[in-house]
């Protein structure tokens, strides 16, 4: 039989492997708050997320719920966070080397009581950082209204992690196909070119936002949106941008590898991005377990990383991401070593 170099390619590609996987992307089903767009919420319990996780490698899930509060306003949307962090955090204090967890935001009440539960939620929880979407009322980030909150956000030099929601907008036009298919990517693309077009992320720069699915369609337009810009600028009173301050600030934000596992994603967000700022992202319980699996292998064949990039992407991005979570995994690791040693000595 006649051998090629592609066989030994495939077979070391297939002998590798990724381990320690932190998922910056991953959810609960509370009965707390509005949860996601969808007729029937899949089942989910801390130990269903615990047996999926320890079945594909994964060490730790950092759990989010962006938009449960986003619907009440005032003081009910105080409360409303407030109760959902802590939850979070009785889930992190339970199992603290399993899951961290970020900060739900009142979105809609007044801007003190958003800077209130940030504070909460960050100094006396000790939740790993924040979570929004990336509109709110069919406002999007960027938008003057939450400099406030960017403000405090970039003093603190925090993780955000940024997740899509349908705009209302979209329901004009809607083609009956579900807004996780189409809808999440273009508003995850419409809040980074706003960001970027703003000037809001340069602004603050200090905050270490993670946009969720790759990217939306942002690496597929990124060239479009350089070249465009030349011509019909970046919105009314806005400053002219440079394609260089396009790219990057395209570049400045982190990218979760959530449903982004195609070739054709991987070569364009090489392109865009430096490898420190891919993180891998699964999306329990609202991507089904079964798709974990083929996500990790497509991650593995793709030669563009090497056996070191797999290992950053895989955990060591995270890690530099949510520093607490990390510390929490390197005492446990510790801990288990030296319980190890005192065995092996015992003997």
């Amino acid at each position: 039989m006649s051998h090629s170099p592609n066989d030994d390619n495939q077979s070391t590609q297939s002998a590798r492997t990724m381990t320690d996987i932190i998922d910056v992307h991953s959810h609960i089903i509370t009965n707390l708050g509005s949860q996601a767009p969808m007729d029937k919420l899949p089942p989910w319990s801390i130990e269903q997320s615990l047996s999926l996780m320890d079945a594909n490698g994964i060490a730790a899930s950092v759990l989010s719920l962006p938009d449960s509060a986003n619907h009440a306003k005032g003081p009910e949307a105080c409360q409303l966070a407030r109760r959902i962090n802590e939850q979070l955090a009785n889930i992190v204090s339970k199992h603290p080397t399993r899951f961290g967890a970020l900060a739900t935001l009142p979105a809609l009440s007044a801007t003190d009581g958003v800077l209130e539960e940030i504070a909460y939620a960050l100094d006396t929880l000790k939740l790993d950082g924040i979570a929004t979407t990336t509109s709110i009322d069919d406002i999007y980030l960027g938008d003057p209204r939450y400099d406030p909150w960017l403000e405090e956000m970039n003093h603190r030099g925090i993780t955000l992690f940024v997740h899509p929601v349908p705009a209302k907008a979209s329901r004009s036009v809607d083609l009956g196909i579900d807004v996780s298919i189409l809808e999440f990517m273009f508003d995850t693309t419409r809040m980074l070119t706003n960001m970027i077009f703003s000037g809001a992320k340069k602004r603050f720069s200090k905050i270490k936002i993670i946009s969720t699915h790759g990217g939306g369609t942002i690496p597929y337009l990124m060239t479009r949106i350089e070249t465009l810009e030349q011509v019909f600028g970046s919105g009314k009173e806005r400053a002219p941008l440079s394609p260089s301050e396009i790219r990057e600030g395209l570049a400045s934000f982190y990218y979760d590898l959530t449903a982004a596992t195609s070739p054709a994603q991987f070569f364009a967000l090489q392109q865009m991005v430096p490898l420190s700022h891919l993180v891998m992202g699964f999306d329990n319980p609202f991507m089904p377990g079964w798709t974990f699996s083929p996500a990790i292998q497509e991650m593995l064949r793709w030669n563009g990383f090497s056996d070191t990039d797999l290992s950053y992407i895989a955990h060591q991005n995270a890690e530099s991401l949510y520093p607490a979570l990390a510390g929490r995994l390197q005492h446990a690791a510790d801990t288990e070593e030296i319980g190890g040693l005192v065995v092996e000595q015992s003997h």
